[in-house]
């Protein structure tokens, strides 16, 4: 009987450790793709500022840019009311999906962008709104 309760005891704590560890690791969601580039969201990093709201952002690119990156992950920020987003920070990967060395780092807010003449940004914006 105390055998079987330290194996249920273990089990238990074995899933609850595999859980929390689901938990802190980014799930990412396809949201569009094109010929150069994949694009996701993390869905569970979405938080409302406002009006605004704000998640994590992966963009997979297909090949190195120039400067080597081949994966961006960035925590923007989008204003639903006015079609618009701005990175508040961005670090770039030598590998897909936000792995491998540190190529580049941005750690301070851009400039709000319009996204209407980017199809990439416009479906970001679309979905992070609709959340």
């Amino acid at each position: 009987m105390k055998i079987l309760l330290k194996r249920k005891s273990a089990t238990l704590a074995f899933t609850m450790l595999v859980l929390l560890a689901q938990n802190s690791s980014a799930f990412w969601m396809k949201v569009t793709e094109t010929m150069d580039v994949s694009v996701y969201a993390d869905t569970g990093t979405i938080v409302r500022i406002g009006r605004n709201k704000r998640m994590d952002v992966l963009y997979d690119l297909r090949a190195a840019d120039s400067s080597g990156q081949r994966s961006i992950r960035s925590f923007a920020e989008f204003d639903c009311d006015n079609g618009r987003e701005k990175s508040i920070n961005a670090v770039g990967y030598s590998d897909r999906m936000g792995t491998g060395k540190v190529v580049r780092t941005m750690d301070y807010p851009s400039d709000w962008i319009p996204t209407q003449s980017n199809k990439n940004e416009q479906q970001l914006l679309y979905f992070v709104c609709a959340w």
